[in-house]
């Protein structure tokens, strides 16, 4: 939240040695949110919502779609020409569509900054375009990101799936230092199709997409290392105060089975949540990586759970999983409620107001998929809308300025879903 109130301003540090640039954009402009990772949004969400429009690609979506501050909606898939699109959020009908990336762009969402500049990789480059669609510069890299992040100095920072760490000036792709490799036995196959990231086993060592502190500099990623028992969670520093510099901070092994979800830091900074493979989510704290808790949810999670600056935190869905909230109450965690009527099928996303929105199993038939908006204080569900025809599970939840939610199927299609009032 800090990211988004103070985008385009710059401060210094208390000692005033190094320059503090806040590069994102106001709204939804990165894979979850904001920088912390938190598929939260502070505007008030609407309690009521109706179905805008649809519109089926060809292909799949694989994530959930970023929006610029003129509103318009980015989308990539794995399919046809085009695999980034720029969409008129009131119709859904194309601004315009690059084919500058390569169908591996679907393992990311566009990151965009306070100007309303994109950055997006593929498995080849990092590329940057302009809101017109235009590619500004591309940057070779090897491996591919799933999605990047801004740091406190508004560099862009991400690290692709088999472990190597880019820091790229934004505004013309150089690199701020060397690739960083996190190991010296890199996978000897950098180019497998990104299906292997799904559960961030070994085969795809770097899976999900990395955090970043505003306010330290620190950013956390989950990373299986090569010959170890099971993924983890590290931290690093970037600094440029005297240069640009990269600095490890600590490592935590403790997520069987492979990392469910990206990392996402809590509102003080104060500690990090992560989901392993085998039904744990786990409470680590920021600065020296030691365990805090650990809350068995009862299930393996499909994707990262949203986090409320109150410690709200609802994990996505998966198989049969219940819709529920936990909160962080410090030295433990608490189910706040579950409901096991609802068999979550999606990745839930919180606003302003209280208010969760998350796709669950039709009823009578679980065929069909519905979107439900939640009270997070009590569960008590306040609207029940259909998604229209068969749809598979959802990959995303966004909201944009003007209160539309956005709900992306695996299948192709896109949902926008307007306030009913």
């Amino acid at each position: 939240m800090t990211a988004l109130l103070l985008a385009g301003c710059k401060t210094s540090e208390p000692d005033g040695s190094e320059q503090l640039d806040r590069a994102y954009g106001p709204g939804w402009s990165a894979v979850h949110a904001d920088s912390r990772n938190s598929d939260y949004s502070p505007i008030q969400g609407p309690k009521k919502v109706a179905l805008a429009w649809q519109r089926k690609f060809d292909g799949t979506i694989n994530l959930g779609p970023t929006i610029g501050k003129d509103g318009h909606v980015y989308l990539t898939t794995n399919a046809g020409d085009c695999h980034l699109y720029a969409l008129d959020p009131q119709t859904g009908k194309t601004i315009w569509c690059s084919e500058e990336v390569n169908q591996f762009a679907v393992a990311s969402s566009a990151l965009v900054d306070e100007q309303g500049r994109l950055y997006i990789a593929d498995n080849e480059a990092m590329h940057a375009f302009d809101v017109a669609g235009n590619l500004l510069w591309e940057t070779k890299i090897k491996g591919f990101p799933l999605s990047a992040q801004f740091t406190h100095t508004g560099r862009l920072i991400f690290i692709t799936h088999i472990g190597i760490i880019y820091v790229l000036d934004r505004t013309n792709g150089a690199m701020m230092l060397d690739p960083h490799p996190l190991s010296a036995e890199l996978p000897p196959d950098p180019d497998f199709d990104p299906r292997a990231c799904m559960r961030g086993t070994a085969d795809c060592p770097c899976a999900n997409t990395l955090a970043v502190d505003q306010e330290t500099g620190r950013f956390f990623f989950t990373y299986w290392a090569p010959g170890a028992a099971q993924a983890g969670l590290r931290a690093m520093v970037y600094s440029e105060k005297k240069g640009p510099s990269l600095k490890p901070l600590w490592e935590n092994t403790s997520l069987p089975g492979g990392s469910a979800s990206s990392p996402d830091i809590s509102v003080d900074g104060s500690r990090i949540y992560v989901n392993d493979n085998e039904g744990g989510l786990h409470a680590i704290e920021a600065a020296t990586g030691a365990n805090i808790w650990t809350f068995a949810i009862g299930y393996e999670p499909g994707g990262s759970q949203s986090t409320s600056p109150e410690g709200l935190i609802m994990p996505a869905g998966g198989g049969t999983a219940p819709l529920m909230c936990i909160q962080d109450v410090g030295p433990e965690a608490r189910m706040v409620w579950k409901n096991d009527s609802l068999n979550h099928l999606g990745l839930p996303m919180q606003t302003g107001g209280h208010l969760a929105f998350a796709t669950v199993a039709g009823s009578p038939t679980k065929a069909r998929k519905d979107l439900v908006v939640v009270d997070t204080r009590t569960g008590e569900v306040l609207d029940r809308v259909p998604f229209p025809g068969k749809t598979l599970f959802t990959v995303g939840t966004t909201i944009g300025a003007e209160g539309n939610v956005y709900v992306p199927g695996f299948d192709g299609t896109l949902f926008a879903f307007r306030p009913a009032n």
